[in-house]
């Protein structure tokens, strides 16, 4: 199997090779034959703080750039990335993928990922190469590669948590589309190599694997105005290679062909739907999805499993566009198969509304609502009554915003007043309490958490000078348990464009203070500056430049006699060159 798909995956990519040139030859030797595009940007960090210790290294640089050649037709994009920053960058130089492009034609080769679903491959990072092609309606994909190393087991520390098989991958999916009308097919399979571990400890939970996943999707449009679409995916789960054949009879084959279950295999099915019904002025989508329990594939990190979602999603539009109100809402419920002994139900909602009646004015409000009840199931036993079997748990995140924006001046000032409001309130209760329904309450929380925000700004442009003034007020109350946390304080910016623009100078200062259970707490000032360069070059096949410079300068004042005043600049230099 493994040498078939090699030999295909050459066989494609070699064919896409040759067809793509057979297509430009005759771009050679004119001057179009070959084209560079790229870019390189170099930015550096300064940072010293007095007061207190530094809290980050007194000078980084960053150095990362990209170079696309296009040599008829074909597309050859580079990458690169340099720092001395050892936390972020393990390797000063890496080329992690290559990925060529001609027309319909996308290859992918060296470190990289491919997405066929959410059910069956989606983004997993793999060492190898595939190809994607589009010729008009169509679509086809395939891929090889190794999906993870080989890792042994850690004697050093006698754990096991890192060590892995080595695990390769191949698939394949094949799609049409047309006028609103879609049919995709996915295969994808992987397999753990059992002998690519030296040492297996006796005890280990970490086994070889095998795992092949097959999934159809559809959409279709009626009337023009109704829309279907669905997928199903199965996925047969092999949790250990080495288990005996004669231990246990292995289940019903549900892949047959494709697939080898032993006593360890096991299959699941994933699914969703959604129905859609658009008119001019109301829409509204209907959906639907259920993943079994302990669903999983290979071709993904990390899923979410046995679980049943509803969403439900309308839309309307009045006033000739002017109004426009929507809302999404979903229910979400786990123990489908009602073998745990806790189930848990959330609901989620959110309503959006938004009015324009002129130019001038602009108004928004939204509201959502996050609702989640888990209820322990009892557990009969006539000698033991455990206390923990009436531990309900109720948790209630709610949350609204309001913004209004007015627009006004005309000529060389114009001008626009903004408030931004915003109300969060979140909290729990827990022990013998009843389900409170799907949109709950408040009254059904203890000590509940409350955050309100508040922003009054003013903004000022002189068109013919270039120059912006910002002013603003700032409010934060953080309303928790046994604290009253306030923040307050205004913030000024300027900018100023030189040079026709091509110089845009910012400079700003704001000032916050903190006031905790009525007492003034602590003080800062953050005065910012910022300056940006882009010079227009006499030819532009030379290229684009540009320079940023930017610095922060942070004071936290000695409010209080314990309190520690300290100051801390941040500066930053950046260069830039695209061609």
């Amino acid at each position: 199997m493994k040498r078939i798909t090699k030999i295909v995956c050459v066989l494609c990519f070699l064919f896409c090779v040759f067809f793509s040139f057979a297509q430009d030859l005759e771009k050679i030797g004119k001057k179009d034959m070959i084209k560079i595009t790229g870019g390189l940007n170099y930015s550096s960090v300064f940072y010293n703080a007095q007061g207190i210790q530094n809290r980050r290294q007194p000078f980084t640089y960053f150095l990362n750039g990209n170079v696309t050649a296009n040599f008829i037709g074909i597309t050859l994009p580079f990458t690169f990335n340099y720092s001395n920053n050892q936390v972020n960058y393990t390797q000063p130089y890496n080329i992690q993928s290559f990925n060529p492009t001609y027309k319909w034609i996308k290859g992918y080769a060296g470190i990289t990922s491919m997405n066929f679903s959410q059910y069956t491959v989606a983004n997993h990072i793999f060492a190898g190469g595939g190809i994607e092609l589009t010729p008009k309606n169509f679509k086809f994909a395939a891929l090889y590669g190794r999906f993870k190393k080989a890792t042994a087991f850690d004697f050093e520390n006698n754990s096991d948590v890192n060590m892995a098989y080595k695990r390769m991958g191949w698939g394949a999916s094949a799609g049409y589309e047309k006028n609103g009308q879609s049919i995709k097919l996915i295969y994808f399979s992987a397999k753990d190599d059992p002998h690519s571990l030296t040492f297996v400890p006796i005890n280990t939970n970490v086994t070889p694997m095998e795992n092949t996943v097959v999934s159809v999707a559809a959409k279709t449009t009626l009337f023009k105005k109704i829309t279907l679409e669905g997928e199903y995916a199965l996925s047969g789960l092999t949790r250990s290679l080495n288990s005996p054949n004669d231990v246990n009879v292995p289940p019903r084959n549900q892949l047959p062909l494709i697939f080898s279950p032993n006593a360890t295999s096991q299959f699941f099915s994933a699914y969703k739907a959604s129905l859609g019904y658009r008119l001019k002025l109301f829409g509204i989508n209907l959906n639907y999805e259920r993943v079994a329990p302990e669903y999983k594939t290979l071709g993904a990190y990390y899923f979410n499993n046995d679980l049943e979602n509803y969403t439900l999603a309308p839309s309307l539009t009045l006033l000739k566009g002017k109004l426009n109100l929507s809302v999404n809402t979903g229910l979400q419920r786990n123990n489908l198969n009602n073998d745990k002994l806790n189930t848990t139900s959330r609901w989620v909602g959110s309503t959006n509304v938004s009015y324009a009646p002129n130019n001038h004015w602009n108004l928004s409000g939204a509201f959502s609502n996050f609702s989640t009840y888990t209820k322990q199931k009892p557990q009969n036993d006539p000698f033991y009554r455990n206390t923990l079997d009436t531990l309900n748990f109720y948790q209630l995140a709610q949350s609204s915003m309001l913004s209004v924006v007015y627009n006004f001046g005309k000529g060389e000032i114009k001008q626009n007043i903004m408030l931004m409001c915003s109300y969060m309130i979140t909290g729990q209760n827990q022990g013998a309490i009843a389900n409170p329904g799907l949109f709950g309450s408040t009254t059904d929380i203890k000590l509940p958490s409350k955050i309100i925000n508040a922003n009054l700004g003013h903004n000022m442009m002189f068109t013919k000078t270039k120059t912006g003034i910002t002013t603003a007020f700032n409010i934060n109350n953080s309303i928790l348990t046994g604290f009253n946390i306030l923040y307050l304080g205004p913030n000024l910016n300027v900018s100023q464009g030189f040079l026709k623009n091509i110089l845009k100078v910012s400079v700003g200062s704001s000032y916050n203070q903190v006031i905790t259970n009525g007492v003034k707490t602590n003080e800062v000032l953050n005065h910012r500056l910022g300056a940006n360069y882009s010079p227009k070059l006499s030819n532009d096949k030379i290229g684009k430049f540009s320079f940023t410079l930017s610095a922060t300068y942070l004071q936290k004042l000695k409010s209080i006699p314990t309190a520690q005043a300290f100051s801390e600049f941040t500066g930053n230099v950046g260069l830039s060159y695209s061609f």
